[in-house]
């Protein structure tokens, strides 16, 4: 077995989890008995199994995660439309009765004609007034978060609790190198994204420390649809990035299930 032919992110996985000089020794080193060569493989097949199987735990909590987030924002999807359906109710009933009060007071011709009238006037007030009620209901309510930490928590420093502490294994993978941007991070990759796709503030900004503590679920927060929904996305790509990791574990898995078999 070539060690050469590992590619770049799999051969800094297997360092990151302490497999390499095993495989090393396994595959490069000289007068190996077979007893330790049984040993090595058992050992590396261990650790490779353990982290996917750490990988996939990091994922459930995502899933678990998106699906109740999801389900706050569709509770306020809903308030949010039926408000929107009162309000354009109550703007035809308000202002059909003003052009029924104006019809039936009219106006006589003497009447000084600025623009439209008192009736049209007053309409075009109430008219304004819920347009301008109807833009705020449309952006939704917000909600106070639980309090309940994310898998965003620890990426920022803010309190976890046992669902939401990485293991290890993963949290090296996130803190290893971009196979795309090698001198950066996979997790400075995502920051950087989530910054300019706007589900963060940027660098320095007034609001940078509040939409970090509210996608992390810190309580007391009060998130909109687009907080949730941005939520919801970052969360997303922590699991898409995992995905990558359990990759990387097949091809080492593959490796080692190759070599058995020859």
């Amino acid at each position: 077995m070539n060690m050469d032919s590992l590619d770049f992110s799999t051969r800094e996985l297997s360092e990151q989890l302490e497999i390499y000089p095993m495989l090393q020794e396994l595959y490069q080193a000289k007068n190996t008995s077979e007893q330790r060569k049984s040993l090595l493989r058992q050992k590396i097949q261990e650790t490779i199994l353990e982290s996917y199987f750490d990988a996939e735990s990091v994922k459930a909590e995502a899933d678990r995660e998106e699906l109740r987030l999801s389900l706050v924002r569709e509770s306020l999807i809903s308030r949010r439309d039926r408000n929107v359906e009162i309000n354009n109710a109550g703007n035809f009933i308000l202002s059909g009765t003003l052009n029924t009060v104006g019809a039936a007071l009219g106006f006589p011709k003497s009447a000084n004609p600025f623009s439209g009238n008192l009736n049209q006037l007053l309409g075009g007030v109430v008219s304004t007034g819920m347009s301008m009620y109807a833009l705020k209901q449309n952006a939704g309510g917000k909600t106070a978060g639980k309090g309940a930490p994310t898998i965003l928590a620890e990426l920022f420093g803010r309190p976890t609790d046992f669902r939401t502490t990485y293991p290890e294994s993963v949290w090296r993978f996130l803190h290893g190198k971009s196979l795309d941007v090698p001198e950066k991070t996979r997790l400075q990759l995502l920051e950087e994204g989530w910054i300019s796709r706007h589900y963060l503030e940027p660098h320095g900004s007034a609001l940078e420390k509040t939409k970090i503590d509210a996608v992390c679920g810190k309580p007391g927060i009060r998130m909109s649809i687009n907080d949730i929904s941005d939520q919801i996305s970052m969360i997303s790509e922590i699991e898409g990035v995992t995905e990558l990791m359990d990759h990387h574990l097949r091809d080492l898995l593959r490796m080692i299930d190759s070599d058995l078999n020859i």
